[in-house]
């Protein structure tokens, strides 16, 4: 569907030369809802705006649905961005205009006929909930509700492609997760491929199947979102994901673990065979139940008085039983 090879940005003025983005290659599938994390400043933006071409790369390809949008001229890009939705974290609606009439404007800009706008406004109206709202104007409307009217506006063309630029930054919680639920509801109406970019986590965790870890213009890690959260393999990736945070030093004694449990381990009495198989001793430090894509992981922090032999074995024993060791301390 999406693939990104070899990408780079490199913004020039004057002398000085800036890499936002170096050497990005990603593949995302038709029908994903494909995370892309970071923190300030790693390129995040950059990204999605190099995907659409409202920033020119400096090198590399981006394939969408077998073209390549790098090769395009200025008339074929236009009609390749028709099958393009975006979503902006300051909603991006013109004031002056109604609900309605933020929702016609991309269909006017081709001159679909009264018609069919009608009827195409009417339905997306009733996709994001807003069929009471569509001649009010944007000041009379809440945060969430913009973001809605974003939404639909983006989907009036029928895109293949949803690309949300930190779409939920500026709400609260609860809203957050009511837009979230709305790009699960159309990813499974539509089959509509959705790029997501944040600096939250828990919008990672919320709804993106796979995710990218974004860090001064790198990836650093990518794949499947409830395999990064399970076992993290990069210091950045950790940040998000960090469980065991700020534990008193007494509790940094021996060998300390983060263990993960998936639905391959979650009904299994692994700890408790595992003192019996080991002769030893385990004091649990935390522990709670993360849900991703609505699949539950049992996360578990666990101390224990081994010597590095055994804690090998202990490591083979968990992974035998499916369960992702992560060593915090040995």
């Amino acid at each position: 569907m999406i693939k990104i090879k070899n990408l780079s940005k490199v913004y020039t003025k004057g002398r000085n030369q800036v890499t936002a983005l170096e050497s990005i290659t990603l593949d995302i599938h038709k029908g994903d809802i494909y995370g892309i994390i970071g923190l300030s400043g790693a390129g995040k933006s950059s990204l999605i705006r190099c995907i659409n071409r409202l920033e020119e790369p400096t090198s590399g390809d981006i394939w969408i649905n077998g073209v390549n949008l790098v090769t395009l001229k200025s008339a074929e890009l236009r009609n390749a961005r028709k099958k393009m939705g975006m979503i902006f974290q300051n909603f991006n609606l013109l004031h002056s205009k109604t609900v309605f009439e933020n929702i016609a404007f991309p269909l006017r800009l081709l001159k679909t006929s009264e018609k069919t706008i009608t009827e195409k406004v009417k339905k997306l109206l009733d996709l994001v909930e807003l069929s009471d709202k569509a001649h009010v104007y944007p000041s009379q409307l809440s945060g969430g509700q913009k973001q809605r009217v974003g939404i639909a506006r983006a989907l009036a063309n029928e895109p293949d492609v949803l690309l949300c630029d930190e779409a939920t930054s500026a709400l609260d919680p609860k809203t957050t997760k009511q837009i979230l639920d709305l790009l699960k509801n159309i990813n499974k109406e539509l089959g509509l491929t959705i790029v997501v970019i944040t600096h939250e986590m828990e919008v990672i965790k919320e709804i993106c199947s796979h995710v990218a870890i974004l860090e001064g213009g790198y990836i650093v890690e990518e794949g499947h979102t409830i395999d990064i959260f399970s076992k993290p393999g990069n210091a950045v990736t950790k940040h998000f994901v960090e469980q065991m945070q700020h534990l008193p030093e007494q509790y940094l004694e021996g060998k300390v673990l983060n263990l993960s449990f998936t639905e391959g381990s979650a009904g299994t009495p692994i700890i408790s065979r595992l003192t019996k198989v080991f002769d030893i001793d385990v004091n649990i430090l935390s522990g709670k139940i993360e849900y991703i894509q609505e699949k539950p992981i049992g996360k578990l922090t666990v101390q224990m008085h081994v010597d590095c032999h055994k804690l090998l074995d202990i490591i083979t024993y968990f992974e035998e039983n499916h369960v992702k060791v992560e060593v915090l301390k040995q």
